[in-house]
């Protein structure tokens, strides 16, 4: 099941053997493995590898006592617990994994979902009467949203906790007569009922999930003291693993290194080569536009919220090029109830911990309305990959990871526009200049503003390389000519 990018089928067995072991044996194993666990826990987060332990599993089948389990065994300051229920209002209005984004763990702690992405996200949504198959476009995500999480070094372990349909009809009709859990299960009992239906269902989700990196690991839990022994091989398996990997990579890693002007590929013929930088409009033409377009952009944004329908705009261009000026004429056509700017600076400490896309995720917009980037994830292949501040291998394949991520959320029905603010340098040294001379403007202009001018060569290429590896048809680049701040208003609206 570890070798290649997508592991062999799953086959769920009808009939699962009941594998006992007697308390002396379960005694001794188990405490052996609860000390262990203790142990790479520490060392996971002196590492700093994040961990996800995922449970799921037919209803009855033991999750909650494996949960608990892990619980007594762990040192609670290192890890958070996520019982994950069907999707709530706030999550509704969000792209399906953005509930499980939002909680992945930073680099040293664990997360332990009980139940997530499969369960709760898709089989929960699917009526097994008509479907036998999972929507590819679903698969597809999950595969993009695991590869993401494995690639930035999270350990993740899956688990399928599986049971007889006799079994787990006779664990509910218990379950049925405590009061304490009567109440939870009332709503639950369908799926019980149609567990051969679903069956199928989940051994095709099984096996189209489970890859070399996150493959799943189908736990026989019809013996509890059985399960909770194999549960714990499994992971500490994996947080063997991943120690081991991570140690190596220590020793080997390649330290970021700053950007050079070595064969930097001419940009004559590119996106923002080919711009028209002269061209401009007059302010009689300005105010006139501006209003016909200011009074189109109101009534779009009464449509998005009608509609249902997420905007995401991103700004992104040279310092100087009139980013925040852009943004102001936008927003003074909006209803301020439905919409939110979001300034984007350096990561702070917690940020840098996570997965660079994450601190990115609370932003987003619930569904009608709208999220305005002052900068934005693009900071990874442009400021992070000019500055060095992280490896050649990380930005490269970010590329990929931001095509899959704006690819998402626009198949989940989002309209995403970015926009690149372009000037010459001529025209950026000549505002830097009224900045550093207007006092109501000198706190626009900083150090890192001309330490950033003299890598303008560098960066050129950088933003050649962004606008091509990641404009696509769902969330295309728009090349603004920003010379004339008149001419780039206009073409923004």
């Amino acid at each position: 099941m570890e070798q290649g990018d997508r592991a062999a089928g799953i086959t769920l067995p009808a009939h699962v053997s009941s594998r006992e072991i007697n308390d002396d044996q379960y005694h001794a194993i188990h405490e052996s493995q609860r000390t262990q666990a203790g142990a790479l826990q520490r060392q996971a987060h002196d590492l700093g590898i994040p961990v996800i332990i995922l449970f799921e599993g037919w209803y009855g089948s033991g999750i909650s006592q494996m949960v608990r389990d892990l619980n007594r065994t762990l040192d609670p300051r290192g890890f958070s617990y996520h019982p994950i229920a069907a999707p709530g209002p706030l999550a509704r209005e969000h792209h399906f994994l953005w509930r499980f984004w939002i909680r992945t763990p930073a680099r040293g702690r664990i997360a332990i979902f009980d139940r997530g992405w499969y369960a709760r996200t898709i089989l929960d949504r699917m009526d097994p009467r008509k479907e036998s198959r999972v929507s590819g476009s679903y698969v597809d995500e999950i595969l993009g949203f695991e590869r993401t999480l494995a690639d930035s070094g999270v350990a993740l372990v899956k688990m399928f906790l599986h049971i007889s349909k006799k079994e787990q009809k006779q664990r509910l009709r218990r379950l049925k007569k405590d009061p304490l859990t009567m109440g939870h299960l009332e709503g639950d009992l369908d799926r019980y009922i149609r567990y051969r239906k679903y069956y199928s269902l989940v051994e095709d989700l099984l096996s189209r999930t489970s890859t070399g990196q996150s493959p799943w690991h189908v736990i026989d839990a019809e013996e509890k003291k059985y399960t909770a022994v194999t549960v714990f091989d499994t992971i500490l398996r994996r947080l063997e693993g991943a120690i081991g990997e991570a140690a190596k990579s220590i020793v080997h890693e390649a330290k970021p290194e700053r950007a050079t002007g070595e064969n930097q590929p001419s940009i004559e013929h590119s996106a923002i080569g080919k711009a028209d930088l002269t061209l401009s409009i007059d302010r009689t033409e300005y105010d006139s536009r501006m209003r016909s377009l200011g009074k189109a952009l109101a009534e779009s944004q009464i449509r998005l919220y009608q509609e249902k329908v997420p905007l995401i705009l991103i700004f992104e261009g040279w310092d100087a090029a009139g980013k925040g000026g852009n943004i102001m004429r936008v927003t003074r056509s909006l209803n301020p109830r439905g919409y939110a700017v979001m300034p984007v600076g350096p990561p702070d400490t917690g940020e840098r911990g996570r997965h660079y896309l994450w601190r990115f995720f609370p932003a987003l917009p619930a569904r009608g309305h709208i999220t305005i980037f002052d900068r934005s994830w693009y900071g990874r292949v442009l400021v992070e990959r000019i500055e060095g501040l992280c490896r050649r291998d990380e930005w490269t394949r970010a590329y990929r990871e931001i095509r899959e991520f704006e690819g998402s959320l626009a198949e989940d029905g989002a309209i995403i526009r970015k926009f690149w603010l372009h000037i010459d340098r001529d025209e950026q040294l000549s505002r830097f200049h009224q900045r550093e001379a207007d006092p109501e403007k000198q706190w626009k202009i900083t150090e890192e503003d001309w330490r950033n001018r003299a890598r303008w060569d560098e960066y050129e290429v950088a933003v050649d390389q962004m606008i091509h590896l990641t404009s696509t048809p769902e969330a295309p680049w728009v090349v603004v000519e920003a010379n004339d701040k008149y001419y780039s208003r206009v073409k923004t609206l």
